[in-house]
């Protein structure tokens, strides 16, 4: 028998389902332009308040007679975005590839690489990424890059041996990176660390270098250890039957929009960063840094971490990446 909850989650599938099968029956449906995007955060959120808003208004302007009407979380929850977008139940995903990376491991993988989107496109590491999502059934549009990445936040300065001997919480995928510096890594989800900081029960906590400021860190944690490290790389996917069933000229357009976006997405995101830092500074935390060692280290460990964690699901997939990388001078090995 099922739960109330499960119940309505069913009913809901069978309406999205019937909606999606009566617009594919519509003898215009290959030729559509109007496109429903999924977005894993809700916009208050600024990487989809103020970054995926401009590019889905860039592609607007750029392509003729498009037209893309973005649903957050609310309407599917964020790591269960993936498989409506791969039926067709949705035209367009805005994520992060940790979000589905049980699934393909790839897109993950890219917050680990050093340079510019350009860099990795002009390496054929973004088209290598492209082609795995394809064989599940998805395009990539375009990668959003924050190249600030991670960062952590702490309670008390850095004395000079890195994180040793305290306690900071991480998701598996910072480990080795906190490890390098002699971090004991907990794991715990992102609702918890506030009281954790608060009661002393951790010393800090990793997280992206966009989100300390709503979630009020700076009430119960001073300091931002810096340099950040890594990249935070927002994928824009499509349905590969959506996309294969527009029309050349469309395809083509979108594709040049999105690339040119792809480049003033760095200074948006460089923005919300700074903006963010500022405000924290403002409410009292100060910065405190790591040597150039301790520093290069984190890179390390951070770029060891998620790669081995990537090649856990695709090993094959994963050790082609970081060959490609390797080539082009894009790993941190």
């Amino acid at each position: 028998m099922l739960e109330q909850g499960e119940e309505t989650t069913m009913k809901f599938t069978g309406i999205l389902a019937a909606a999606a099968l009566a617009v594919s029956l519509s003898p215009d449906a290959g030729k559509a332009t109007d496109l429903r995007l999924l977005a894993s955060w809700d916009s208050s959120f600024p990487p989809v308040g103020k970054v995926l808003t401009a590019f889905t208004d860039h592609l607007e302007s750029n392509v003729e007679s498009l037209s893309i009407k973005t649903m957050g979380p609310e309407t599917i929850p964020p790591f269960e975005q993936l498989d409506p977008v791969q039926r067709g139940l949705f035209d367009m995903l805005f994520t992060h590839g940790s979000y589905h990376y049980n699934d393909l491991s790839v897109g993950m993988a890219l917050d680990t690489l050093k340079g510019s989107v350009a860099d990795l496109r002009d390496a054929e590491i973004i088209s290598f990424v492209d082609a795995q999502y394809q064989e599940i059934g998805m395009k990539v549009v375009a990668v959003l890059a924050d190249p600030r990445g991670y960062q952590v936040v702490l309670k008390d300065e850095l004395t000079g041996d890195g994180l040793a001997g305290r306690k900071i919480r991480g998701t598996p995928s910072y480990h080795a990176a906190l490890e390098k510096l002699g971090a004991s890594p907990v794991v715990l989800p992102g609702g918890e660390i506030y009281p954790a900081l608060e009661r002393g029960t951790i010393d800090g906590a990793a997280w992206p270098i966009i989100g300390a400021l709503s979630f009020r860190w700076f009430e119960v944690a001073d300091y931002l250890m810096r340099p950040s490290f890594g990249q935070s790389n927002y994928l824009v996917l499509m349905n590969l039957d959506k996309w294969n069933g527009l029309d050349d000229a469309t395809r083509q357009q979108i594709e040049a929009a999105a690339q040119e976006f792809e480049q003033m997405a760095v200074d948006q995101f460089t923005e919300i960063v700074e903006s963010e830092e500022a405000q924290l500074i403002e409410n009292g935390m100060q910065e405190t840094q790591l040597t150039e060692e301790q520093a290069a280290d984190l890179q390390t460990g951070w770029f060891i971490g998620q790669m081995n964690l990537a090649a856990t699901v695709n090993p094959d997939k994963i050790s082609k990446m970081r060959e490609l990388a390797k080539e082009a001078g894009l790993s941190y090995e």
